[in-house]
């Protein structure tokens, strides 16, 4: 089961819960949307972490651009002399080929694995902002959830909205006034 699936799985479950277990508290029950995903862009902080995560890309692409000549260099090299060097010296040649080929690769899975705890360690303080407000402004309004209106991959969750639900229950702009952040 996909993860949007699992999410209206486990909140058709509570809410029939909610439905049918107290039929009372059915009728209270409020549910709020949220787009957190446009409050963390438009967070002015997230531009100090883009800068870092560009300070760090750059740094990596070039230690990546050195490790690279290296290796073209030492292939040329190679391949200038391969016909006159011995088997023996062609085979340990073609190994520290074969091993600085190796580097750059394992190089460039670790960049990637670096940059997205890099990533993430710098996002988390926001996110989690963005998390305490939105259950600020919920409890202030009452609500029973917060349904974010994108998941991580831009597929929507709410596909539909009245327009009363959005001026009334759409709390994206609240959230982002509480936190200071321009629209």
């Amino acid at each position: 089961m996909n993860k949007v699936s699992t999410f209206f799985f486990a909140l058709f479950l509570v809410l029939g819960y909610s439905f049918h277990a107290q039929p009372a508290q059915a009728q209270d029950l409020k549910i709020g949307v949220v787009d957190a995903g446009r409050i963390l862009m438009m967070m002015p902080e997230l531009e100090n972490v883009s800068d870092q995560l560009d300070g760090f890309t750059n740094r990596k692409r070039r230690e990546f651009a050195q490790l690279e000549a290296e290796f073209l260099q030492a292939r040329e090299e190679f391949e200038q002399k391969v016909a006159v060097i011995s088997e023996s010296a062609r085979q340990a040649e073609q190994e520290r080929l074969s091993s600085m080929a190796m580097r750059l690769q394992q190089f460039q899975m670790e960049y990637q694995q670096e940059l997205m705890e890099r990533q993430e360690n710098l996002i988390a303080p926001l996110r989690s902002r963005i998390m305490d407000t939105i259950n600020d402004v919920a409890n202030e309004l009452g609500l029973s959830y917060v349904i974010n209106q994108m998941v991580n991959n831009g597929d929507m969750v709410v596909l539909y909205a009245s327009a009363e639900m959005r001026e009334n229950y759409d709390i994206t702009n609240r959230v982002m006034d509480r936190m200071g952040v321009r629209r």
